[in-house]
């Protein structure tokens, strides 16, 4: 059944673990409320009897990254990938269209911080510092010879370093193979922070799909709870630059 191609676009999720599999359920519920007719298929190793779920696909021998064993066996001919700890809110159709223009599509990766954050810290030295990749949690590709190519290379690049994070691979994947052709979509198709979200102005596009630390039940209540809020943390020094700035 993996091998067949159930309909041209649909939505999969990939969770191993109980509880990434409620958190599944969870997600995959909030977009068949926005898209009731998109198929949604689940991997996983833990059986799942929700009804927003119209096909399963069983994990044989999960482990920390099994959603890049389990990309290249999507059902669909077009798929959107969505980590589970996500809630859509809004339309999340359109994207699909770019599929006719490109291989993959998604959103830039926000948290870019040449100290702090692990996903910057461990990119190739060789990618333009301004590429700056795609967040691997919100994905739309569409399956193709060379896209097969692509993400059996990303899985196979995450287990032979032996990587703690995926994206890092992902981004120099993209860089060090032009022929998969990328497209980055606008952020209210990925939101990944309080701030982003609750300061939106009147002139922005409405929120579609939101991407939180509070969405994912396997961590406690206080430190999903804690690492929400500092989403939401703001940058003084930005203020200082904009008044000196104006003075240019």
């Amino acid at each position: 059944m993996a091998g067949a191609q159930y309909a041209e676009r649909g939505i999969i999720y990939i969770a191993s673990g109980a509880p990434y599999v409620r958190d599944a359920e969870r997600s995959a519920r909030s977009a068949k409320k926005q898209h009731p007719d998109l198929p949604i298929a689940l991997f996983s190793d833990v059986p799942s009897q929700d009804p927003a779920f119209d096909l399963w696909f069983e994990i044989a021998d999960p482990h920390r990254r099994s959603k890049l064993d389990c990309l290249p066996r999507t059902p669909f001919r077009d798929t959107l990938y969505l980590d589970a700890d996500t809630r859509v809110v809004g339309s999340i159709a359109e994207p699909f269209g770019l599929l006719d223009r490109c291989d993959l599509a998604g959103c830039h990766v926000e948290n870019r911080h040449p100290k702090s954050s692990a996903t910057a810290r461990l990119t190739g030295p060789h990618v333009d510092p301004a590429f700056t990749g795609l967040n691997g949690g919100v994905l739309y590709y569409r399956m193709s010879d060379r896209m097969r190519s692509f993400l059996e290379r990303w899985s196979a690049g995450y287990k032979a370093e032996n990587a703690k994070f995926d994206q890092p691979i992902l981004r120099r994947l993209m860089w060090d193979m032009p022929e998969i052709t990328v497209i980055a979509l606008p952020p209210e198709y990925n939101l990944r922070t309080m701030r982003s979200i609750l300061f939106r102005s009147a002139n922005e596009s409405q929120a579609r799909l939101l991407h939180l630390p509070w969405y994912k039940s396997a961590d406690s209540a206080p430190y999903r709870l804690w690492r929400t809020i500092r989403t939401l943390r703001c940058y003084p020094g930005n203020l200082v630059l904009m008044i000196r700035a104006f003075f240019m």
